[in-house]
Formats: C-alpha cells, sequence, structure tokens
C-alpha cells in the first residue's frame, strides 16, 4: 500500500467524506475491502455475542468494540460516525436485532470504494441497476 499525505493527485475524488484529517490517496493490491468489511462484521458480531452471553464482563468488552467499529465506520468512509461515543455501549448492551439493522444499515449507506459522492455516469456504469 503507498500512502500518500498530500492532496489526491486528481482533486475531482471524492476523498473527503470523513474531512481531511482521514483521507489520503492509496494504491491498493490485495483481499477485496469487502471481504475485509465481512470480517469486521463478523468480529463485531463475535463480540457482542460474547457479552450478551457474559453479561457481567460487558463493561471490559467496550474498548474492543468501540476500536471494532471504528475499524468498521472507517472502511465504510463514515468515519465520522465514531465520534458518537455512546455507539459502543448501546450497541454492546443492545439487541441482537439491533446490532444486525445497524450493521445492515452501515453496509447499505456506507462505501468501502469511497465513491458515495460520484454519479453512476461518471463510474461508467448504466444508469440503471
Amino acid at each position: 500500500m503507498n500512502d500518500t499525505p498530500h492532496e489526491p493527485e486528481d482533486p475531482s475524488l471524492p476523498l473527503n467524506a470523513n474531512g481531511p484529517a482521514y483521507t489520503s490517496r492509496q494504491d491498493r493490491n490485495g483481499v477485496p475491502l469487502t471481504y475485509v468489511a465481512e470480517k469486521l462484521d463478523s468480529a463485531i458480531k463475535a463480540l457482542h455475542r460474547y457479552g450478551r452471553q457474559h453479561p457481567n464482563s460487558r463493561d471490559g468488552l467496550l474498548e474492543a468494540m468501540y476500536y471494532l467499529l471504528v475499524a468498521h465506520l472507517g472502511l465504510h468512509n463514515m468515519l465520522g460516525k465514531a465520534n458518537d461515543h455512546s455507539l459502543a455501549p448501546r450497541l454492546l448492551n443492545g439487541s441482537t436485532k439491533k446490532l444486525d439493522a445497524w450493521l445492515e444499515l452501515i453496509a447499505r449507506e456506507g462505501d468501502v470504494r469511497g465513491l458515495a459522492a460520484l454519479d453512476r455516469d461518471d463510474l461508467g456504469l448504466p444508469l440503471d441497476p
């Protein structure tokens, strides 16, 4: 991976979805980011499941849940949502249904490719899915 901390070569690219402090131009070859997102999703669910099975351990799980959520949100170009410091305890202490709904919302509204602001025709894709 090649990190470039300066402005992107093409200023029309929407790299500021979370503000300039969290963005940089990167070239990457490797595992698809959707695969990484699925693994983070599974880790969040596993931690939540453990917390439900061991309610007395939830306070000790909050830090791990917080960092998993930050990574998941960052991957989906929604890092600004991580500023909600009540998110980790709410999701960890909430129902499985609530967690699943939140994860589905992030997957649907987020964007692992960083192209959410572009129109479909800007990407060379057909206008009708």
